[in-house]
């Protein structure tokens, strides 16, 4: 679920109609949490009997042990549907701890409403984790902090988080007594940390060296921003996407404080590249800006009318190869970043950016502008045609299903082959002819000639069993086994895996109905998106 439907959801400080219509849309036992969607209209879903062919005791350990942070734009779209789809609930006596374990990896993903919706069906809900306290630590975050603080109205919610929330939503209200009585009765019941207990008395103008500001959860994000106190150097939670994407929103926050939480919340999938667009263009439009990273100064220069072609290329491509670490990163900053690099003309003085302005291209897909920069025939000892490296575009546009025509593929993949010279080049070519062939996209006979040649690595066979049970859940039609146990393969990075590794995996993943993120995680594994 988007995080802007998740956002209406929190405004009315309940999850439980939201809840019921997507029992109702799954079409499943309606007394059956796991019958709950939680997918957006459209959005594809994994079968309904995904769970059936596995058993609870065998999943409960992938779950608990699966990656929900610093995933890859494919691992997080397999890990989204996954989670978020109904299904009839796996046989097993571990079924009732892995209905906890699906709602924690939805909060884990960001997705704070479907959690939320799910824990209030559950009789034992995550360790740690309570639907109320999700819905109004939210609204904090956003800065509906009246209706966080009316959820207090209810005489059950005394103790623990309710207890500090009593003492912040006085102080919110410049109740000065009131949020000192609230913090006295918190001390007693032991639910006040030093922290809190500060940034509270700041709020009040009691304090004269107040804390840093904290951010790690809504609660302290609203009384850190009513205090005014400064961020500290990393103020945004790895752990907390939701929240980020709250942060972005949230119209009391320093404007470069919004824009760092928006990346990261973009990165996640949790806020639209619009939006962390409008929100950067705001701080480079400020009279007072000066920039601070590689990022602000190529968005500065490229909007400067007075910068050269050759100057603003520079800097963009700067930032873009600053930002080749993930996939999610590079996404991201290439979408920011796209519409000036669609300005820029293709010349002798733009072409040294050329390489990464194509992968830029492809990472946003605008497959027709990546091709043309991968082709510029201005870049310094490139061939007329563009050589080794519009080749290489040419198979990866091929690759994200962009080229189907048989002639038309079998003549990029003679050209691919023909172009790769180098070791490296020669590696690449066949990594890319062994995805096309995961695919299903068929290689002419250059390519199966140059795949044919050269031994496989020594590791080459290290995930043998691990990924036989993996195609064999396939077969099974177990896709929530097949998904786990692909993403505890990953490991946030696909590229590192070995060409048969990847050939079963992806031809798992496409047995289970994920054919799209099969090709993103093909187009992740073919390593375009790092640094060359």
């Amino acid at each position: 679920m988007s995080f802007r439907g998740l956002a209406a959801a929190a405004l009315i400080g309940s999850v439980a109609l939201t809840a019921e219509a997507q029992i109702e849309d799954s079409g499943l036992d309606l007394v059956n949490p796991w019958g709950m969607s939680f997918l957006e209209a459209g959005e594809p879903s994994l079968s309904t009997d995904m769970w059936s062919a596995s058993d609870a005791d065998d999943l409960l350990p992938l779950m608990r042990d699966v990656r929900t942070h610093g995933l890859t734009p494919a691992e997080r779209t397999l890990m989204r549907r996954m989670a978020l789809s109904p299904a009839a609930p796996p046989p097993g006596a571990q079924e009732p701890a892995l209905r906890a374990e699906r709602a924690r990896i939805m909060y884990e993903l960001g997705e704070a409403e479907a959690a939320a919706s799910l824990m209030a069906r559950l009789e034992t809900p995550p360790p740690g984790l309570d639907a109320d306290e999700i819905v109004a630590d939210l609204n904090l975050a956003l800065g509906n902090e009246a209706t966080a603080c009316n959820m207090l109205d209810d005489p059950d919610r005394m103790t623990g988080y309710w207890a500090k929330l009593r003492a912040v939503c006085a102080a919110l209200r410049g109740n000065t007594a009131g949020a000192e009585l609230a913090i006295e009765m918190a001390l007693q019941q032991d639910a006040v940390d030093s922290w809190l207990l500060s940034a509270v008395f700041a709020a009040s103008g009691e304090l004269p060296e107040p804390p840093e500001a904290d951010f790690s959860s809504g609660l302290n994000l609203a009384i850190s921003a009513e205090a005014g106190l400064v961020p500290p150097d990393s103020p945004i939670p790895d752990s907390r996407p939701d929240l980020a994407a709250a942060m972005a929103e949230h119209p009391n926050l320093p404007d470069r404080l919004r824009v760092e939480a928006a990346a990261q919340a973009a990165a996640a999938g949790l806020l639209p590249d619009r939006t962390y667009r409008s929100l950067f263009l705001t701080l480079v439009n400020s009279p007072d800006f000066v920039p601070e990273t590689a990022l602000e100064s190529a968005v500065y220069a490229a909007r400067d009318p007075l910068v050269s072609d050759e100057d603003r290329a520079f800097a963009l491509a700067s930032a873009l190869e600053e930002s080749m670490r993930t996939p999610a990163e590079f996404r991201v900053v290439s979408a920011l970043l796209w519409e000036e690099i669609a300005r820029l003309p293709v010349t002798a003085a733009t072409a040294p950016g050329a390489p990464v302005f194509a992968r830029a291209a492809l990472a946003t897909g605008h497959f027709r502008a990546a091709k043309d920069w991968s082709s510029a025939n201005t870049m310094e000892g490139a061939l007329a045609d563009g050589g080794f490296d519009a080749a290489r575009m040419a198979a990866l546009v091929v690759l994200a299903g962009q080229e189907t025509s048989a002639s038309a593929v079998s003549y990029i993949g003679t050209r691919l082959a023909e172009q790769a010279e180098s070791d490296a080049q020669l590696a690449e070519a066949k990594r890319l002819f062994s995805l096309w062939t995961a695919l299903g996209i068929a290689a002419p006979a250059e390519a199966r000639r140059l795949m044919s040649e050269g031994t496989a690595e020594p590791g080459d066979q290290a995930f043998q069993p691990a990924l036989l049970a993996i195609l064999a859940a396939a077969e099974a039609n177990a896709a929530g086994e097949v998904i786990l146990s692909t993403v505890g393969l990953t490991h946030g990075d696909p590229s590192e895996l070995d060409d048969g590794s990847l050939l079963i995996l992806l031809k798992a993943l496409q047995r289970i109905g994920a054919e799209d993120g099969a090709r993103q995680l093909a187009l992740e594994a073919s390593g375009y998106w790092k640094a060359s």
